[in-house]
């Protein structure tokens, strides 16, 4: 058995081994191409440090990878003993590092808590599937929706999401570059499903979502200013999105949700149409100041 920082050329391998994960504990193929691309993409991104091949009988079985706080791993499904291999390597990274693990997959949920992580949020996926019409939107007067306006928007939005967020609590706060890295800078953004409400000239709400594939809209993030709450501004930017998403052909739209959300969000989905689909738990490793540790140390 080898182990080795991936290369561009496990590509199709690895995505391979996590369609067959979603497969087996996500109820469908969730993964693409562009999953693995748009942080190996990332400026400065270094695949020394932030990625992790196993490779047997010259076929990649397991990877492991580690961008930012965000730590991720997947194994060909008949070998989850490399699970405290994988782990052990990504344990090496200083600082938090956090986890998320689907309920069905008990196993992994079982690595993770002998290693000493522990269980922090709860997470949904919701869903509503597009066969139907979908509503109109009917915006509250004084508010104009639009679509994204780069760069003109970046500090607003940011702003924006940022305060919503931190209602919430428990969430990494990225800074404007580390935004725009995540969400406008990659090959997934699209002008027109990043829509933006305004009211008297001052950004007051955004939903941005993405095309993941054929297969269906995912909204990454929904804020609506406080002073905005209450008049249905969620709600619509809600309906806006999904009519895009069916416009495009897609079968459904997707998206996640704290399950400890104090602000009311998983009512406004559930207003929506949106059910829950699947749920996770994000494990959390405490930063630590760690020495890389390397398979075979």
């Amino acid at each position: 058995m080898l182990t080795r920082p991936a290369t561009r050329h496990d590509l199709r391998a690895v995505v391979d081994l996590y369609c067959a994960y979603d497969i087996a504990f996500r109820g469908g193929v969730d993964t693409d191409d562009s999953d693995l691309t748009g942080d190996w993409d990332k400026p400065g991104f270094d695949w020394q440090d932030g990625t992790l091949a196993v490779e047997e009988a010259g076929r990649t079985i397991g990877y492991a990878t580690v961008v930012d706080e965000y730590a991720d791993m997947v194994t060909d499904l008949e070998r989850t003993d490399l699970y405290d291999l994988l782990l052990t390597w990504v344990e090496g990274h200083p600082g938090q590092l956090e986890h998320y693990v689907p309920d069905p997959d008990t196993e992994r949920a079982a690595a993770v808590e002998r290693h000493g992580w522990s269980p922090a949020r709860r997470f949904w996926r919701m869903r509503l599937e597009l066969d139907d019409p979908t509503p109109e939107p009917v915006w509250p007067d004084g508010v104009l929706a639009r679509d994204y306006d780069r760069p003109r928007d970046d500090v607003a939005v940011h702003a924006l999401i940022t305060t919503s967020f931190r209602e919430i609590g428990g969430q990494h706060e990225r800074t404007l570059d580390e935004w725009r890295g995540y969400l406008l800078d990659t090959e997934r953004y699209d002008a027109s499903l990043y829509l933006v409400v305004e009211s008297g000239g001052e950004v007051v709400g955004a939903c941005l979502s993405q095309q993941m594939g054929s297969d269906y809209g995912f909204v990454r993030q929904l804020a609506v200013a406080p002073s905005q709450r209450g008049r249905g501004v969620g709600l619509a930017l809600l309906h806006e999105s999904f009519r895009r998403h069916a416009a495009r052909g897609l079968p459904a739209t997707s998206l996640g949700v704290d399950a400890g959300n104090p602000t009311g969000a998983l009512g406004l989905y559930e207003k929506a149409g949106m059910r829950i689909h699947e749920q996770f738990t994000r494990w959390d490793r405490p930063a630590q100041d760690c020495a890389r540790q390397l398979p075979g140390d």
